[in-house]
């Protein structure tokens, strides 16, 4: 069962891996604690239950110093959602100092030639226990199995805390908020009952000294620990609109354009930022919409290079706000968008008669369709009928 949970997870981690492009950049560590979780739990597979010394040669010992990066990954993800900043300080660099540690310990097995390592994995075959018959540089294989998910742990414990002080609850009103809240709460709950039990489990086996009593006097721990894999694997298909983290929209858009609009959205001409919170309120969606609005004057969507990145660079809103926008507020993906205004530029070319002088193909081109086929199908998308049919019936 353990090896069709870590295949889901896997699975999981891929679908993360193509959305991290247009959803919140802290969706990253998201990405790796999730891919480095699954490759522990393909490591404990592995040395316990796979019989296979190849499989364990490759897996036992080669991946350890990443299992250090599990807690730091964690608390990134989530003072990125919190902050809305996915960015790392110079500060931050000393919480890959254990992992970095690791490495240097196992290196002595890390240089090993295939053939010992081979040997090394076909004596844990007969005897789980030989694992810990390894040299190491400095730190004891038992210490070095056990530190793992208790720094994992500690880490989730100064998530909680930082949540706490950052104040995120329940209580506020925008539904991402609230939807972020159970998000990580859920998170939370899961890595809280995982690590403890890997931390529990490690504890009585190296007590017992034999994997199969270790499983029979703790079996509850052990499905609990499993169960815990099988939700955290899950729970981001539950919960796909965290992707977009919080949005908190803290520009503002200071010009003398529009200023009716601005004084009602409480936008002085000389302000630079709105306040950032938690809260995504109607006046903070009106002003992002604002900003699009004047963006679009100019057109920039009949480029056939026009997507969200360029977008994002052009009106210096991250990409995720406007995916954010666009999905929650707007009830449109971008491309959906996108070419509906390519659209309404064809109509509007038509009717003013340029219609007469370019062909359907040239129109396309022009609206910055890149084929024919899909500037047929988003026509029809939009008008319910197709291009030819809508000049034959203006006629």
């Amino acid at each position: 069962m353990l090896l069709y949970i870590t295949i889901l997870g896997f699975i999981v981690t891929f679908l993360l891996l193509i959305n991290l492009r247009q959803s919140n950049k802290s969706n990253i560590y998201l990405f790796f604690f999730l891919l480095i979780n699954n490759t522990y739990s393909l490591a404990h597979y592995a040395t316990i239950y796979s019989g296979n010394k190849y499989l364990i040669a490759l897996m036992l010992v080669h991946f350890t110093p990443f299992y250090l990066l599990i807690g730091p990954l964690f608390y990134f993800y989530v003072r990125g959602l919190l902050k809305d900043d996915h960015r790392l300080n110079k500060i931050d660099l000393l919480h890959f100092i254990p992992a970095l540690l690791f490495f240097i310990n196992i290196t002595p097995y890390f240089f090993k030639s295939w053939d010992y390592k081979l040997a090394y994995a076909a004596r844990v075959v007969l005897d789980s226990r030989n694992f810990l018959n390894l040299d190491y540089l400095f730190m004891p294989p038992a210490l070095s199995f056990l530190t793992r998910p208790i720094f994992a742990f500690v880490y989730v414990i100064a998530s909680v805390i930082l949540i706490f002080r950052k104040g995120l609850n329940e209580n506020y009103i925008s539904q991402q908020a609230k939807l972020i809240y159970k998000w990580l709460l859920l998170l939370i709950v899961i890595s809280i009952i995982l690590y403890l039990g890997f931390v529990l489990f490690t504890i009585i086996s190296f007590y017992t000294f034999n994997i199969h009593i270790t499983e029979q006097s703790s079996f509850i721990i052990l499905y609990a620990t499993i169960t815990s894999l099988f939700l955290l694997n899950l729970s981001l298909l539950f919960f796909p609109n965290i992707l977009y983290g919080l949005p908190q929209l803290d520009y503002a858009i200071a010009t003398k354009q529009n200023k009716a609009l601005e004084e009602q959205l409480g936008i002085a001409e000389d302000a630079k930022k709105q306040s950032r919170s938690f809260e995504i309120s109607p006046e903070k969606l009106e002003l992002l919409k604002l900003k699009v609005e004047r963006y679009i004057v100019k057109k920039p969507y009949l480029s056939t290079e026009f997507n969200l990145s360029i977008m994002s660079v052009d009106t210096d809103i991250p990409v995720h706000h406007l995916s954010y926008f666009f999905n929650e507020h707007l009830k449109v993906n971008f491309i959906t968008w996108k070419n509906d205004l390519k659209i309404a530029h064809v109509i509007d070319q038509i009717q003013n008669g340029t219609g007469e002088i370019l062909t359907l193909d040239a129109l396309a081109k022009q609206a910055g369709f890149g084929s024919r086929t899909s500037f047929f199908n988003s026509f029809k998308q939009k008008m319910g009928i197709t291009p030819s049919e809508y000049l034959n019936k203006i006629e």
